[in-house]
């Protein structure tokens, strides 16, 4: 299923890194230096993935699962695969998640879950086989 990554967004680095602690009233100088290793950041991103280019914002929430459906659409369309437009999202997910999936041209399927939320994996496979053809993400 699709999950935020929070504890992989650029917030959660800059906190590890002691840059979060700073604010927008930094001065120009410690200012230059943390945009350089953004920018080092998401050239060294950019190389690992393979992606013509990599931002770190939005950082998480849902403008950064709307941004990664985004990319994941356009990905499939670029690859003349446009037809893969299925997402499977969890009975259990944010409300957030399939308005995102349609907001970026996605078709929802819902897999069901149990009372605790844990993800039906007989419906996630039925669900997963019945749309092979057109699966863009889970």
């Amino acid at each position: 299923m699709y999950h935020e990554t929070e504890r992989c967004s650029s917030a959660f680095l800059f906190e590890l890194a002691g840059i979060q602690r700073d604010t927008s009233f930094c001065t120009t100088g410690p200012a230059e230096g943390y945009l350089e290793i953004i920018r080092e950041l998401e050239m060294d991103l950019s190389k690992i993935t393979g992606f013509a280019a990599v931002s770190l914002q939005p950082n998480s929430g849902a403008s950064g699962e709307y941004t990664g459906l985004l990319v994941i659409r356009q990905y499939h369309i670029s690859r003349g695969d446009g037809h893969r437009n299925v997402c499977l999202i969890p009975a259990s997910a944010h409300g957030t998640n399939p308005a995102s999936a349609v907001m970026a041209g996605m078709q929802v399927v819902v897999v069901k879950t149990d009372p605790e939320g844990n993800i039906d994996l007989a419906d996630l496979t039925e669900k997963a086989e019945a749309n092979a053809a057109s699966l863009s993400a889970s």
